[in-house]
């Protein structure tokens, strides 16, 4: 798009915050929507260059907090080239994830290149809106590989802070390790948001950090335990990690709806939005770098070398379409799931995961089977890949 020209969106369902929009216009200047809303509301500049959806839906892009690859490359390792991959379908902001199967030397090499390419100032590296960290301070007891999970490091922490800082936007920790209070203490100032996962905490370990920042629970229903293991009373079921996150009201479930049901039974999808309801579940890949390689496999789930579940190889449009199906949501549901309840828990809702004037024109024209046709990056048109 020309510097300082006008665009506009038109002949297109806008997805809004709670409504769709039919006939609707949006209207972009300098990569910031200026205008939105019913074609009759919302005066169309003469010398606007107008794209047209085609009678498809205009909607806000993908937000994914929680990412380990993509297009052939690991998040931490190519985090440009891995940006690229999930934006070609449609995610428009991106959360390189680490796994908890570095080292200390991998991490400490990761985040300087994860930092490089957001600071490069190429095309569309602002795709990259922050890192997270998912570990390395989880419980052994709930890691696909667990050799590298250390105990909670405060040499290592304060290297990763001093580092990236504010930079990074979640980290996920088992709140029942030692260490962690501390821990939690001295990262707080940086407001990150934390994340239980691969953990067996109980509810009251758990809320204590709710305060501090404890503001998602991780992949829920996958690698979490309940605390004591086994269960007290033969034939009863004790409060677990799940459990505890769907109760407080104040806690995000993230989900990874595959096609299969495999990391979340579709019937439990269902009891999730249910329970929390939809604005307090964010929709995530947990991609590894298999995420849209053409490969002949229809899966869209990952095994590692041992057999054992070890991420997806989803996408964000594949994900919602997944979770339209799989739990019977709408089309703004579906988008308040996987794009404004992630830029919330970011706190980037300001600059993201909605069509309203004054946010980036992050943006994207889908089909009702959520075919990505187009994708907008602060209103400039990037050129889907070949589906």
């Amino acid at each position: 798009m020309a510097e300082n020209s006008i665009k506009a969106i038109v002949n297109g369902t806008i997805v809004g915050r709670d409504r769709l929009i039919p006939d609707g216009v949006v209207l972009i200047k300098d990569g910031y929507i200026t205008g939105c809303g019913e074609r009759g509301a919302v005066p169309l500049p003469e010398e606007a260059d107008i794209w047209d959806a085609e009678g498809d839906y205009i909607a806000p892009g993908f937000v994914d907090i929680h990412c380990h690859g993509g297009g052939g490359v690991w998040s931490w390792e190519q985090p440009y080239e891995f940006a690229l991959a999930h934006l070609n379908r449609g995610t428009t902001a991106i959360l390189p994830t680490f796994t908890y199967n570095e080292s200390r030397e991998q991490v400490r090499e990761g985040l300087q290149t994860i930092l490089e390419a957001m600071n490069s100032g190429k095309p569309f590296s602002s795709a990259l809106a922050g890192i997270h960290m998912e570990g390395p301070y989880i419980n052994k007891k709930y890691g696909a590989v667990t050799s590298p999970i250390r105990p909670v490091d405060p040499e290592e922490y304060r290297e990763i802070l001093r580092t990236a800082g504010d930079r990074i936007k979640v980290w996920t920790l088992a709140p029942e390790l030692d260490g962690q209070e501390q821990f939690v203490k001295e990262a707080s100032p940086y407001d990150i948001s934390f994340s239980v996962g691969h953990s067996e905490a109980t509810p009251e370990q758990i809320f204590r950090f709710v305060p501090s920042g404890l503001r998602i629970g991780c992949h829920c229903t996958n690698a979490s335990g309940t605390t004591p293991s086994p269960t007290r009373y033969a034939g009863t079921r004790e409060v677990g990690v799940d459990e505890a996150v769907l109760v407080h009201d104040d806690i995000y479930a993230e989900v990874i709806p595959d096609a299969e049901g495999i990391h979340v039974r579709p019937l439990m999808l269902k009891l999730i939005h249910k329970t929390k309801g939809t604005d307090r579940v964010i929709i995530i890949t947990d991609a590894m770098p298999e995420a849209g390689v053409e490969n002949g496999d229809p899966s869209d789930v990952n095994w590692n070398h041992l057999g054992q579940l070890a991420g997806s190889r989803l996408t964000m449009d594949q994900a919602v379409r997944n979770m339209r199906n799989h739990a019977s949501v709408g089309m703004v549901e579906a988008f308040r799931m996987a794009s404004l309840n992630p830029a919330r828990v970011i706190r980037q809702e300001d600059r993201m995961g909605s069509i309203e004037a004054g946010k980036l024109a992050n943006l994207l024209i889908v089909d009702e089977a959520m075919a990505v046709k187009q994708v907008f990056l602060h209103g400039d048109s990037v050129k889907p890949v070949s589906r």
